[in-house]
């Protein structure tokens, strides 16, 4: 691969990386766990790309100091060889699950195998395994190179296996299709690996970095600015694939009691941040694949598939628990809920909704005081 092509290569990646940046920027004020190792990955790819081009410029090329830029260059990119497939799986992981904490308990074995190539990085400056910069300043790869494509490919199936176990255990999430990602980087690592002198990983990855854009674009529709739960949108067209698939599952319907007399007492904006913390203690009780939605208004809908647990009543439980703990703690206003539960086996999503809807009601008139 001649020097002009390596050039237009890593162009081309470097300015659909910015573009990327510049478009997602609205995306990133969230300051989300994902977004941070999304502006990481986006980051590290435009220096990669940068490095890649710096360092095939000056391969061969005799001036002081250049061995040692040479090695600099490499040893960034070998590393970022090994941090973007990891933080792809960290970035599936949370897309999938949110939760940071699952991060040590679910990847040790991802993380040890990293932190013990990324050693072996330091150490090939010392002792040539992965590769040498010859006293002519040429990079020649050496066998235990190979070793860093074998992690990439563990760590994609790692991602690709997550991914699976999720959706068995809480059916798919259409927007998220992290193939989009994975093809163009294992494609671009591959030819790499195949082909010696051809300079295509880093360009693929920037490619695999406009997939996930797009996968992100998807999952902002689904999602509710304001409680960072899935929507109502997403909620029919999660009901109706499992409805599609004869799966049996089981819902409750929350309504948020007292909410009106927030917004009125206390303004709307104090209203917003009710809904917000009611969501984040729904999030925060799941106990077994509770999937938070919210329907409308104050009101929000939790659904699960049944076969891990035939009720809701641990997680009723806990978000008893959690609005307690609130309740008992210095706040303008307390939190009350109003729910009701129906299982599903047979019928329509029309149906479900409305015994949802009954059932709620009828708790909301007993909190009430009065009667059906």
């Amino acid at each position: 691969m001649g020097l002009s092509a390596i050039y237009v290569c890593n162009v081309v990646g470097v300015i659909l990386l910015a573009m990327l940046w510049y478009t997602s920027r609205a995306k990133l004020v969230r300051r989300h766990a994902e977004d941070r190792i999304y502006a990481f990955l986006v980051f590290g790819v435009m220096i990669a790309c940068t490095m890649e081009a710096f360092s095939y410029t000056i391969d061969g090329k005799l001036f002081y100091g250049a061995r040692l830029l040479n090695y600099i260059a490499n040893i960034y990119l070998y590393s970022v060889n090994l941090l973007l497939p990891f933080c792809v799986l960290v970035y599936v992981d949370l897309g999938l699950y949110g939760d940071t904490s699952r991060i040590w308990k679910e990847f040790k074995p991802q993380i040890i195998i990293g932190i013990f190539m990324f050693l072996m990085n330091i150490v090939n400056f010392f002792v040539p395994i992965s590769y040498v910069i010859t006293d002519q300043n040429v990079y020649e790869r050496r066998p235990f190179s190979y070793v860093y494509y074998f992690v990439i490919l563990y760590y994609c199936i790692s991602a690709i296996v997550l991914k699976h176990r999720y959706e068995k255990e809480n059916g798919a999430k259409s927007f998220f299709n992290i193939g989009m990602f994975l093809a163009p980087i294992l494609l671009g690592a591959g030819l790499q690996f195949m082909f010696y002198g051809l300079s295509l990983a880093w360009l693929s990855a920037a490619v695999g970095l406009v997939g996930l854009f797009m996968m992100q674009q998807n999952e902002m529709a689904y999602v509710d600015t304001l409680t960072d739960t899935y929507n109502r949108q997403y909620m029919n067209v999660i009901l109706e694939s499992w409805i599609r698939k004869g799966k049996r599952f089981i819902g409750a319907m929350l309504d948020m009691d007292g909410f009106k007399q927030i917004n009125d007492n206390y303004g709307h904006s104090e209203g917003d941040n009710a809904l917000k913390t009611m969501a984040e203690i729904l999030k925060k009780a799941r106990k077994n694949h509770e999937i938070v939605f919210r329907f409308a208004g104050d009101e929000f809908i939790v659904l699960k598939l049944v076969s891990y647990s035939d009720d809701l009543d641990a997680y009723i439980k806990e978000v008893n628990n959690q609005l307690e703990i609130f309740n008992n703690t210095a706040h303008l206003y307390k939190l009350g809920i109003s729910y009701g539960i129906s299982r599903f086996d047979h019928g329509n999503i029309d149906s479900f909704m409305r015994d949802l809807d009954t059932r709620m009601y009828e708790m909301k008139a007993v909190h009430h005081g009065k009667s059906v």
